[in-house]
């Protein structure tokens, strides 16, 4: 994306995540929120340099980006404008219900028994997030062992069906799981995105999976309107992924044009420059 950017008349600043590639640390170590530090620092590193104009200066975030891109904005009245890619407008916790749940429907699991499994994961999240109702979440999940749809959930990524400590040892997880409970699940971008006075532009796929992209689009659209910015854009490609891949056609597992022309048209009305 940082090429194409340039390739359109756009400086480009892209760096890795905080322990990949050549950069150092751990992202894995420090709630995600806290890497939209790593923008804003990148920001300043760009407002330093003699070939950039230091007020037109923009974030592009996808995904867990398509948060931390109005999060930095909220914080920094350096950041010019926003383009969000399948950035949830909702809760990390309720866009990984979303994502298990439609791992359930692709391995073919009957409706009722996906919203079920659902709920079950909902009450043990919550429960490890706020250390209440233990003995609510220890029958539920003990009644959960005699459903249809044990064997699926047991094997998802979450391990949903550990040992189930008592509140007491909740404080003693390890600290990537203390994160996600702690800190992450219930991150409301709801605030960052009430505080977005910035041109923003929103954009997702109409066949993403991981994002929950009709409540997402409905949020955000109703927190733009009432927090006054009325300079934002959101646009649900068709054929798109949570990427902005083709997933049909004879273009599947290419960049839907669409996207990329969304952003250029976008970016010459937003950012003074031709595309």
């Amino acid at each position: 994306m940082a090429r194409w950017f340039a390739e359109h008349g756009v400086a480009a600043l892209a760096y890795d995540k905080r322990g990949v590639g050549e950069s150092t640390g751990d992202f894995r170590n420090v709630a995600f929120m806290k890497l939209a530090d790593d923008g804003l620092a990148a920001i300043q590193f760009l407002k330093s340099r003699r070939d950039i104009d230091p007020k037109q200066i923009g974030v592009w975030g996808l995904s867990q980006g398509g948060w931390l891109g109005p999060l930095a904005a909220s914080r920094s009245a350096d950041v010019a404008f926003v383009i969000a890619v399948s950035g949830p407008g909702v809760s990390p916790g309720q866009q990984m219900v979303f994502y298990y749940a439609n791992e359930l429907r692709a391995r073919g699991m009957p409706e009722s028994e996906v919203q079920e499994a659902s709920t079950f994961r909902r009450d043990i999240w919550n429960y490890f997030a706020s250390g209440q109702g233990y003995d609510q979440a220890k029958k539920e999940t003990e009644l959960a062992r005699s459903k249809p749809w044990y064997n699926e959930v047991k094997s998802q990524a979450d391990d949903l069906f550990g040992p189930l400590p008592i509140p007491s040892g909740l404080s003693k997880s390890s600290a990537r799981y203390a994160l996600w409970f702690k800190q992450e699940m219930n991150y409301d971008p709801v605030t960052a995105l009430r505080a977005l006075k910035v041109p923003a532009l929103f954009l997702f796929g109409d066949e993403d999976r991981i994002t929950p992209v009709p409540e997402s689009v409905s949020v955000i659209r109703r927190v733009m309107e009432e927090g006054g910015n009325r300079d934002f854009t959101i646009q649900v490609i068709s054929h798109a992924d949570h990427g902005m891949y083709v997933v049909t056609g004879e273009g599947e597992g290419h960049i839907v044009p669409e996207y990329l022309t969304t952003m250029r048209t976008w970016l010459a009305a937003h950012v003074g420059k031709k595309p």
